[in-house]
């Protein structure tokens, strides 16, 4: 193929700025000298500054690139993981590549020749041990920020809480001035349980922010002095206070109440503006479209059919809510009790057939290690690899077909069977009513008022 337009790719992490000292500007060059001495015309250069290769889109230079294929007809960086170190990504670029007759060369890796068998082979070895590496330095780096979060208690990140900022020894400390914006923030929306209004005050009075980041502020526990890291980290006691507990719960009671009730339309004949019980839940058994919230001429609340209102569903019926809220108490323990019981016979069958795919890549590791170590000779080690791969891929098929049991669903089942949670339903209102089963079903199909199919979570 004759080499027209060539695209320049460089990238480098931050981390592998600090650690290795390499840099784009040094890639840059080696690659323009590189096109100079063969005469390759530079279609354009494509850099990735301070961008980990743990993942093709967070790399915004690379997805342009690809964008513009059908204008290159060779893609060079000096280094295989400067392309990329995860393996899927990197047979997933061999392809893309493949259908749009795009070449690619590390200037500094010769042997890399993905057009021949043994060079696909040599390709994912390299990236298999790139991919190996870039883990173990990611879990050295969580390693380093756990014990910096959870005994040093100091911040990993620029980004912390308005409120707060970081001190000389990496402590997160209140910023005074700033920490009082957010104290008036908790007492303003107290005061007004408005969101809308609270937003457009705090904008007005300190910062312009959206409502989203302003209800984020008031869900944040790090004003409690509870810090939630990216990572999952819950942290007690990690900084100082702004906010009292107890300030800070009355204003999640009051979030959750915060749900917009539909106000009477003056200009309608029939409204009752009570919010209805089964809304989102219920489906249709003909065309599996949810059912609408209606009134009747003594205001009661009942569902019907939204395509059959278009004509285009045969399922006429109207289904009242209390008939449906009667049903619906009256099964849903057996409907709790009969979920409970398939999802112990998935777990048993599963115990008996999920393959360990842990112990497989562990083989992978091993026998690359062997092979770097000189231990074992290439035909033994193609020849062993090729077929863990065959079990890799087999396994990862097999487990995905297997059902899947999400633990919070088990316990949450087994909560509501030995919990009477019915006792108090009574004494709730419809929007309680609402939480309470939209917590619990998925959804309804409903045939009858006397048959209900109840899917739970």
């Amino acid at each position: 193929m004759m080499i027209k337009n060539v695209a320049v790719y460089c990238r480098v992490s931050t981390d592998e700025q600090k650690k290795f000292g390499i840099s784009v500007k040094d890639q840059k060059n080696s690659l323009t000298r590189y096109c100079k001495q063969n005469n390759y015309k530079i279609y354009d250069y494509y850099i990735d500054e301070g961008i980990s290769a743990g993942s093709i889109s967070k790399r915004k230079a690379l997805v342009k690139l690809l964008k513009n294929l059908d204008n290159i007809d060779l893609i060079l960086f000096t280094k295989l993981d400067r392309f990329s170190r995860n393996v899927k990504d990197a047979n997933d670029l061999l392809v893309i590549l493949d259908e749009h007759n795009v070449a690619f060369r590390a200037i500094d890796e010769e042997d890399i020749d993905v057009s021949t068998a043994d060079g696909r082979f040599i390709f994912n070895l390299k990236v298999n041990l790139a991919e190996h590496e870039r883990k173990k330095d990611s879990e050295r780096i969580n390693r380093v920020n756990k014990y910096k979060y959870e005994v040093s208690k100091t911040v990993c990140t620029g980004k912390i809480p308005y409120g707060y900022k970081i001190s000389k020894d990496k402590k997160m400390i209140i910023d005074e001035e700033k920490s009082k914006h957010i104290e008036e923030l908790f007492d303003y929306y107290l005061k007004t349980n408005n969101l809308n209004d609270t937003t457009r005050w705090f904008s007005e009075t300190y910062v312009k922010r959206s409502l989203r980041m302003i209800k984020h502020y008031l869900n944040d526990s790090s004003y409690i002095g509870i810090f939630k890291t990216t990572s999952g980290l819950i942290l007690d006691d990690f900084c100082e206070a702004i906010i009292d507990e107890e300030t800070f719960n009355k204003v999640q009671k009051s979030l959750e109440r915060n749900v917009k009730r539909s106000r009477p339309d003056p200009s309608r004949k029939r409204h009752n503006a009570e919010p209805y019980i089964f809304s989102g839940l219920l489906k249709c058994p003909k065309c599996g479209c949810s059912l609408s919230g209606k009134v009747n001429t003594t205001l009661a609340h009942y569902y019907r059919c939204r395509k059959h209102e278009m004509k285009v569903c045969e399922y006429k019926k109207c289904i009242s809510e209390k008939d449906i809220e009667k049903y619906v108490l009256n099964n849903i323990k057996t409907v709790l009790e009969k979920a409970k019981l398939n999802i112990d016979n998935i777990n048993r069958n599963n115990s008996n057939t999920i393959i360990n795919i842990d112990n497989i890549k562990n083989k992978i590791n091993k026998l690359t290690n062997l092979y770097m170590n000189d231990l074992v000779d290439i035909d033994y080690y193609k020849l062993e690899y090729s077929d863990l791969q065959r079990q890799l891929s087999s396994a990862k098929e097999h487990n995905s077909n297997q059902p899947k049991i999400n633990k919070e669903d088990i316990d949450r089942i087994n909560n509501l069977l030995t919990t009477d949670f019915l006792s108090l339903y009574d004494t709730f209102d419809n929007l309680e009513k609402r939480r309470l089963w939209a917590s619990i079903i998925d959804y309804i199909i409903v045939n009858d008022k006397n048959d209900l199919e109840i899917v739970v979570y």
